[in-house]
C-alpha cells in the first residue's frame, strides 16, 4: 500500500526539521527553537531564540547555511528567523 504524497511529504519535512534543530542546537547549546507561521512559501518557518551573549548575526548566518544544506538535501524550503530571547 503506498502513502499518499502529502503523508510523505510530511514525513520528510519532519525528517529534515528535526535534523536540522539538532544541528543548530549542536552548534548553539541553549538556543530554543519554535515553529511560526510561514511568511510567504516557504516549507517551513521557525524562530530561533538566542540569548544576548551570542551575535545574532553569526547564528542567523549560520541557520541560513543549515538551511541551505537542508534545502539541498531534501529539497524543501526553511526559513529561519533568528532573535534575541525576551
Amino acid at each position: 500500500m503506498k502513502m499518499p504524497e502529502t503523508m510523505i511529504r510530511e514525513k520528510v519535512l519532519a525528517e529534515a526539521v528535526a535534523k536540522l534543530v539538532d544541528s543548530l542546537h549542536h552548534k548553539y547549546p541553549g538556543i530554543k527553537v519554535r515553529p511560526i507561521s510561514a511568511y510567504e512559501d516557504e516549507d517551513f518557518t521557525l524562530e530561533v531564540s538566542v540569548s544576548k551573549k551570542l551575535p545574532v548575526d553569526e547564528v542567523e548566518e549560520a541557520c541560513h547555511r543549515e538551511c541551505l544544506k537542508t534545502e539541498d538535501e531534501y529539497d524543501l524550503y526553511i526559513f529561519p528567523k533568528v532573535v534575541y530571547e525576551q
